[in-house]
């Protein structure tokens, strides 16, 4: 997956935690911050929606890599 992919991800994810009715944070500490029952359902329904794409990508990344090896070894 591309850096860009990898932000994509990470921004999405961000958003939902910004949001106070997905995610409770608390001054208090780090013990004291989840995610609330509609942060739990807002990650899944993200995750279930961006996974076909992120391992779309993950396998043309893999096959570019296996075509680019078989030309270096036809070149020897």
């Amino acid at each position: 997956m591309s850096n860009l992919h990898k932000r994509q991800v990470y921004v999405g994810l961000l958003e939902i935690l910004k949001d106070s009715k997905y995610y409770y944070s608390s001054r208090v500490g780090v013990d004291y911050c989840h995610l609330t029952e509609d942060g739990k359902m807002a990650v899944l329904e993200y995750i279930d929606q961006v996974a076909p794409y992120m391992l779309k990508k993950d396998q043309q990344a893999i096959e570019a890599l296996a075509k680019q090896m078989v030309w270096e070894e036809l070149k020897k």
